[in-house]
């Protein structure tokens, strides 16, 4: 057993506020029904343990959740797992993705509208397309008069 709670009715979102993806998505799931636990880790610290379990449930490395992009210069060649793990801990913007938990699975998210396909949460119609179905233009309402 693991040591992220893991939970069929709550949506867990690990992310950066200093990434554009990770404010993305989090816009996306702030308006579902069910308990999100955004999770930003410039201000709430996980555990090496907790980026150990979520690697392994990504099937990668710890060192595959950085961006490496934004480590020019430094030969990390001959880094290990705490090496990682000392980067992510001090260094918040370097996640290359923000991670997104439900139940048992677990997946890096590299577009914010893709959070909702993984959680599956009704995007209110967005499949709706005008050219397959007619617009709805009647009145919806009784007693009510908007236009005079």
């Amino acid at each position: 057993m693991g040591v992220i709670a893991r939970d069929d009715r709550e949506f867990t979102l690990i992310y950066s506020h200093s990434s554009r993806v990770g404010k993305h998505a989090l816009a996306y799931l702030q308006g579902i029904d069910d308990k999100l636990n955004a999770v930003d880790i410039s201000k709430t610290k996980v555990s090496d343990t907790q980026w150990t379990e979520i690697a392994e449930a990504l099937h990668c490395k710890v060192g595959d959740l950085i961006d490496k992009r934004l480590l020019e210069g430094e030969d990390t060649s001959d880094y290990g797992t705490d090496d990682w793990l000392k980067i992510l801990q001090n260094n918040h913007e370097v996640l290359s993705h923000p991670i997104a938990i439900h139940g048992d699975k677990t997946k890096q998210i590299s577009n914010g509208p893709d959070v909702l396909k993984f959680f599956g949460v009704d995007s209110a119609g967005i499949e709706k397309t005008m050219h397959t179905d007619a617009p709805n233009i009647k009145k919806t309402t009784s007693g009510e008069d908007f236009v005079k």
